[in-house]
């Protein structure tokens, strides 16, 4: 959810520049070119900004009984999910990953999924690992009452 209004956030200051563009293209007798252009670099730049913000203000933390995630650039939301409802985990390792630190973690559950964005590549491995574990000795506890 934090991403999707992010996105939203950004697509409304292209929508904006978008808008400035055609109202200079009528009014401001020159080329469209030279309007997109630097239209184009502060879009560019304002979203350059926008992300290392959202980056920075990313926590997450992750015990043996739930996974909580603080994220937000104008508004803040706090997730919390326990361990104990976790179905399956998906871990999105993007190129360069390790550098730049845009791995993406995401905990399903019945009905509703954690997204944990922005996370060291060693970090996203190790709650991976975490919560495959957790998993697993639910599934073994789980068959053994079966048996």
């Amino acid at each position: 959810m934090p991403v999707f209004i992010t996105m939203v956030i950004v697509s409304v200051i292209f929508y904006v520049l978008y808008k400035v563009v055609r109202y200079a293209k009528e009014y401001i007798p020159c080329p469209i070119e030279y309007i997109q252009i630097p239209v184009a670099i502060v879009g560019g730049i304002v979203v350059l900004l926008l992300l290392p913000v959202y980056y920075f203000n990313t926590f997450y933390t992750v015990t043996t009984k739930a996974v909580t995630s603080n994220t937000g650039v104008l508004l803040t939301v706090k997730q919390m999910m326990p361990l104990s409802s976790v179905k399956s985990v998906t871990a999105i390792y993007v190129p360069f990953g390790n550098v730049l630190g845009y791995n993406i973690v995401i905990l399903n559950a019945q009905g509703t999924n954690l997204i944990i964005p922005f996370i060291p590549l060693r970090d996203a491995k190790e709650i991976t690992d975490i919560i495959n574990n957790e998993i697993r000795k639910r599934a073994s506890k789980h068959s053994e009452v079966e048996q």
